[in-house]
């Protein structure tokens, strides 16, 4: 099934074009056998110890009844109960209280995923985002089903009709059935303490982060070429630049980059900062010689073109050397706001690709900032072709 979006988070992340974020090919179910205490399942006669084991078949859990059955369902932060505790089912009447997006496109694994039970999963609020984020990474299936006893303690289960798909810190189907992570887990555990480092004042911590990044931190590896990010592409005339960042001191700063990004560029400052000066440009490119040419696509392309709209990619090209020459060839201004006085050259590969991301949001920031701007002030004042030209040259003249 193929997607519309217009930022790649990581590897199975993607911001889609109205904001809600695309979890692709996430286990919601698997087969084999659930364990269940002697109140969950009443009609069941339970083992010694209270217990009853129920048996999911391949054949059962990849029905075509089964799979059709959660095509669409809602996504809930944790299963809805009423004050009783009990679980209750999303309906029509509480749908607009309790959904929080849906799943789509439900099929069964192969290979070594041949057990599980997949789907694409969206997430349409900021609740459930933040939700996920904060442990309830993993998924529990709402349904409804019929249990044949087989002996006391074990039963099978067949006729499965979903409900939901909520999002738990710890399902019964266990850690595979999860929402997957937006970064290889390597970069995304060392962002996650770079950040919980600054927050809490560390430093130690960050500065032992700083000196010791992962090898990678952007995953343009593991993108598909067949897959190219969308987005709206600016094309501006080289005598009307765009207007650079607020640079720190000006009082622009908390408007222009967010918090994020302001731990980010301190982080990547640190590090150009503190690395030992490089004796040469063999010296830097170490960590990248065993790099092959190929074609740039996906987030690195992405990137480039928010950082230089319009740019032609080149038809091959070593991905970190393409990064040093879009910085290189980028608003100085902005560059020098993530890198300082480093030589774009000398950097380590890691560096490279920190500066290339960080300098891309500030491009994004600029980007949305000047073209809404330029509309709303066309919007406002003109309605012809020579109206706007005159209000576009009365735009720029006043930016400088």
């Amino acid at each position: 099934m193929k997607y519309f979006f217009k930022t790649r988070l990581g590897n199975t992340r993607y911001q889609l074009a109205d904001g809600s974020v695309l979890f692709k090919d996430v286990p919601i179910a698997r087969t084999g056998e659930q364990e269940y205490d002697a109140t969950e399942r009443p009609e069941l006669i339970p083992n010694e110890k209270g217990k009853v084991i129920v048996r999911r078949t391949p054949e059962e859990v990849f029905s075509e009844r089964a799979m059709a059955s959660f095509e669409g369902m809602a996504v809930t932060i944790g299963h809805p109960r009423d004050f009783g505790g009990q679980i209750i089912f999303v309906t029509p009447d509480n749908w607009r209280q309790l959904a929080h997006g849906h799943i789509q496109n439900v099929r069964s694994g192969t290979g070594d995923k041949s057990d599980l039970l997949l789907a694409d999963v969206i997430i349409k609020t900021p609740e459930a985002l933040q939700a996920i984020e904060d442990g309830d990474d993993e998924v529990s299936c709402g349904y409804d089903a019929d249990y044949e006893q087989i002996s006391p303690g074990l039963a099978n289960q067949s006729a499965i009709t979903a409900n939901h798909l909520a999002l738990v810190p710890n399902g019964r189907a266990g850690f595979r059935c999860a929402v997957g992570d937006s970064m290889p887990s390597t970069t995304k555990n060392w962002f996650t303490r770079l950040l919980k480092a600054r927050k809490t004042g560390d430093a130690a911590e960050m500065a032992s982060l700083i000196d010791n990044p992962p090898d990678t931190v952007t995953g343009d590896d593991d993108v598909s070429s067949s897959m190219t990010p969308g987005g709206v592409v600016i094309n501006l005339s080289p005598q009307s630049p765009m207007p650079a960042p607020a640079l720190s001191g000006t009082g622009d700063e908390q408007e222009e980059i967010p918090a994020w990004g302001k731990a980010l560029i301190e982080a990547v400052n640190k590090m150009t900062c503190t690395m030992t000066p490089a004796t040469g440009d063999e010296d830097a490119k170490d960590d990248e010689k065993d790099e092959k040419e190929g074609q740039v696509t996906g987030d690195a392309a992405y990137r480039a073109d928010l950082i230089q709209p319009g740019i032609q990619l080149p038809a091959k090209a070593k991905l970190t050397a393409f990064k040093r020459q879009v910085l290189a060839s980028a608003d100085q201004t902005m560059v020098r706001s993530i890198v300082g006085d480093a030589d774009i050259s000398t950097l380590k590969k890691a560096t490279v690709d920190m500066a290339f991301n960080a300098v891309s949001e500030l491009a994004k920031t600029r980007n949305t900032k000047t073209v809404d701007s330029l509309q709303t002030q066309t919007a406002t004042t003109v309605k012809t072709i020579a109206g706007m030209n005159q209000a576009a040259q009365e735009f720029w003249s006043k930016r400088g």
